[in-house]
Protein backbone atom coordinates (compact mmCIF):
# COMPACT_ATOMS: atom_id res chain seq x y z
CA UNK A 1 0.00 0.00 0.00
CA UNK A 2 1.48 3.32 -1.07
CA UNK A 3 0.27 6.84 -0.44
CA UNK A 4 1.22 9.01 -3.41
CA UNK A 5 2.34 12.58 -2.86
CA UNK A 6 -0.45 13.87 -5.13
CA UNK A 7 -3.03 11.97 -3.08
CA UNK A 8 -1.64 13.39 0.18
CA UNK A 9 -1.55 16.97 -1.11
CA UNK A 10 -5.35 16.79 -1.45
CA UNK A 11 -5.47 16.35 2.36
CA UNK A 12 -3.57 19.49 3.35
CA UNK A 13 -6.35 20.77 5.59
CA UNK A 14 -7.41 17.46 7.06
CA UNK A 15 -5.31 14.32 7.63
CA UNK A 16 -5.89 11.31 5.42
CA UNK A 17 -7.34 8.56 7.61
CA UNK A 18 -6.86 4.95 6.64
CA UNK A 19 -7.57 1.42 7.79
CA UNK A 20 -5.84 -1.25 5.71
CA UNK A 21 -5.01 -4.94 5.90
CA UNK A 22 -1.52 -5.67 4.59
CA UNK A 23 -0.03 -8.94 3.33
CA UNK A 24 3.66 -8.63 4.17
CA UNK A 25 4.65 -12.17 3.12
CA UNK A 26 5.98 -11.23 -0.36
CA UNK A 27 8.26 -8.55 1.17
CA UNK A 28 9.32 -10.93 3.94
CA UNK A 29 10.22 -13.68 1.46
CA UNK A 30 12.15 -11.19 -0.65
CA UNK A 31 14.21 -9.59 2.13
CA UNK A 32 13.80 -11.22 5.53
CA UNK A 33 13.08 -14.93 5.15
CA UNK A 34 15.84 -15.75 7.65
CA UNK A 35 14.24 -13.54 10.37
CA UNK A 36 10.52 -14.11 9.79
CA UNK A 37 9.00 -17.34 8.50
CA UNK A 38 5.44 -16.08 7.90
CA UNK A 39 3.11 -13.25 8.85
CA UNK A 40 -0.65 -13.21 9.22
CA UNK A 41 -2.36 -10.27 7.48
CA UNK A 42 -1.60 -7.09 9.44
CA UNK A 43 -4.44 -4.64 10.14
CA UNK A 44 -3.10 -1.08 10.21
CA UNK A 45 -5.00 2.09 11.06
CA UNK A 46 -3.79 5.65 11.25
CA UNK A 47 -3.39 9.00 9.56
CA UNK A 48 -1.06 10.84 7.20
CA UNK A 49 -0.98 14.61 7.58
CA UNK A 50 0.83 17.34 5.65
CA UNK A 51 2.32 19.98 7.96
CA UNK A 52 3.21 23.63 7.29
CA UNK A 53 6.73 22.73 6.10
CA UNK A 54 5.34 20.28 3.51
CA UNK A 55 6.51 17.30 5.55
CA UNK A 56 4.33 14.22 5.76
CA UNK A 57 3.50 12.88 9.23
CA UNK A 58 2.60 9.18 9.37
CA UNK A 59 0.97 7.97 12.58
CA UNK A 60 -0.33 4.41 12.70
CA UNK A 61 -0.96 1.48 15.01
CA UNK A 62 -1.03 -2.18 14.11
CA UNK A 63 -1.08 -5.70 15.48
CA UNK A 64 1.05 -8.41 13.89
CA UNK A 65 1.08 -12.19 14.38
CA UNK A 66 4.32 -13.66 13.08
CA UNK A 67 6.03 -17.02 12.97
CA UNK A 68 9.73 -16.70 13.77
CA UNK A 69 12.49 -19.31 13.76
CA UNK A 70 13.79 -20.38 17.17
CA UNK A 71 17.25 -18.92 17.70
CA UNK A 72 18.36 -22.29 19.05
CA UNK A 73 16.71 -24.94 16.87
CA UNK A 74 15.07 -22.97 14.01
CA UNK A 75 11.72 -24.53 14.99
CA UNK A 76 8.72 -22.24 14.26
CA UNK A 77 7.65 -20.01 17.16
CA UNK A 78 4.54 -17.81 17.26
CA UNK A 79 5.16 -14.18 18.22
CA UNK A 80 2.78 -11.21 18.36
CA UNK A 81 3.32 -7.47 18.65
CA UNK A 82 1.24 -4.31 18.98
CA UNK A 83 3.23 -1.38 17.63
CA UNK A 84 2.87 2.30 16.90
CA UNK A 85 4.53 4.14 14.01
CA UNK A 86 5.34 7.84 14.20
CA UNK A 87 7.44 8.81 11.19
CA UNK A 88 8.06 11.95 9.17
CA UNK A 89 8.68 11.88 5.42
CA UNK A 90 10.38 14.74 3.57
CA UNK A 91 10.72 15.47 -0.14
CA UNK A 92 14.31 16.74 0.05
CA UNK A 93 16.73 14.26 1.71
CA UNK A 94 18.96 17.18 2.77
CA UNK A 95 16.13 18.38 5.01
CA UNK A 96 16.61 15.31 7.26
CA UNK A 97 19.61 17.02 8.89
CA UNK A 98 17.26 19.67 10.34
CA UNK A 99 15.55 17.11 12.59
CA UNK A 100 16.68 15.71 15.91
CA UNK A 101 19.09 12.78 15.58
CA UNK A 102 16.67 10.30 17.17
CA UNK A 103 13.65 11.42 15.09
CA UNK A 104 12.27 8.90 12.59
CA UNK A 105 12.61 10.93 9.39
CA UNK A 106 12.84 9.42 5.91
CA UNK A 107 12.90 10.75 2.36
CA UNK A 108 9.93 10.11 0.10
CA UNK A 109 10.81 7.29 -2.29
CA UNK A 110 9.29 7.64 -5.75
CA UNK A 111 7.07 10.47 -4.36
CA UNK A 112 5.21 8.06 -2.09
CA UNK A 113 5.03 6.69 1.43
CA UNK A 114 5.23 2.89 1.33
CA UNK A 115 3.07 1.71 4.23
CA UNK A 116 4.08 -1.95 3.78
CA UNK A 117 7.75 -1.00 4.09
CA UNK A 118 7.15 1.24 7.12
CA UNK A 119 5.23 -1.51 8.95
CA UNK A 120 7.80 -4.17 8.10
CA UNK A 121 10.74 -1.99 9.15
CA UNK A 122 9.07 -1.27 12.50
CA UNK A 123 8.35 -4.98 12.97
CA UNK A 124 11.96 -5.92 12.29
CA UNK A 125 13.22 -3.34 14.79
CA UNK A 126 10.89 -4.85 17.44
CA UNK A 127 11.92 -8.49 16.90
CA UNK A 128 13.36 -10.14 20.00
CA UNK A 129 17.03 -11.11 19.95
CA UNK A 130 16.34 -14.55 21.41
CA UNK A 131 13.33 -16.58 20.31
CA UNK A 132 12.73 -19.94 21.99
CA UNK A 133 10.02 -22.58 21.79
CA UNK A 134 8.13 -23.44 24.99
CA UNK A 135 10.21 -26.64 25.36
CA UNK A 136 13.46 -24.71 24.96
CA UNK A 137 12.35 -22.19 27.59
CA UNK A 138 11.51 -25.07 29.93
CA UNK A 139 15.06 -26.42 29.67
CA UNK A 140 14.92 -28.90 26.80
CA UNK A 141 18.32 -30.38 25.95
CA UNK A 142 20.49 -28.26 23.66
CA UNK A 143 20.91 -29.43 20.05
CA UNK A 144 23.69 -31.84 19.13
CA UNK A 145 24.80 -33.82 16.14
CA UNK A 146 27.54 -36.16 14.95
CA UNK A 147 30.74 -34.76 16.40
CA UNK A 148 29.26 -31.52 17.75
CA UNK A 149 26.99 -30.19 20.48
CA UNK A 150 25.78 -26.85 21.75
CA UNK A 151 26.75 -26.17 25.36
CA UNK A 152 25.86 -23.38 27.76
CA UNK A 153 28.38 -20.76 28.80
CA UNK A 154 28.50 -22.27 32.31
CA UNK A 155 29.33 -25.70 30.87
CA UNK A 156 32.04 -24.16 28.69
CA UNK A 157 33.65 -22.44 31.68
CA UNK A 158 33.57 -25.71 33.65
CA UNK A 159 35.22 -27.61 30.81
CA UNK A 160 37.75 -24.86 30.05
CA UNK A 161 38.84 -23.22 33.33
CA UNK A 162 41.98 -21.74 31.72
CA UNK A 163 39.88 -19.68 29.27
CA UNK A 164 37.66 -18.57 32.16
CA UNK A 165 40.71 -17.35 34.11
CA UNK A 166 42.07 -15.55 31.04
CA UNK A 167 38.71 -13.85 30.60
CA UNK A 168 38.75 -12.65 34.23
CA UNK A 169 42.30 -11.33 33.82
CA UNK A 170 41.35 -9.51 30.62
CA UNK A 171 38.36 -7.93 32.35
CA UNK A 172 40.57 -6.78 35.26
CA UNK A 173 43.14 -5.35 32.83
CA UNK A 174 40.41 -3.36 31.11
CA UNK A 175 39.30 -1.80 34.40
CA UNK A 176 42.84 -0.56 35.24
CA UNK A 177 43.10 2.98 33.88
CA UNK A 178 45.91 3.76 31.50
CA UNK A 179 47.99 6.47 33.24
CA UNK A 180 48.15 8.44 29.99
CA UNK A 181 44.37 8.82 30.15
CA UNK A 182 44.14 9.79 33.84
CA UNK A 183 43.81 13.52 33.05
CA UNK A 184 41.03 12.78 30.58
CA UNK A 185 39.23 10.66 33.19
CA UNK A 186 39.43 13.54 35.68
CA UNK A 187 38.02 15.91 33.04
CA UNK A 188 34.91 13.77 32.56
CA UNK A 189 34.35 13.37 36.31
CA UNK A 190 33.85 17.13 36.67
Amino acid sequence: MKFLKQQLQKHRNEPLQFEETLDLNPLIQERLSDLILTAEPVKVSGTVAVDDQDDYQLQATFHADLTLPSSRSLAPVSWAADLTIEETYVEDPKKIEQFEEDAAVFPLVENAIDLDQAVLDNLVSALPIQVLTEDEKAGAPLPEGKGWQVISEAEFLQEHPKEAAEGDEAAEAETVLDPRLAKLDEFFKK
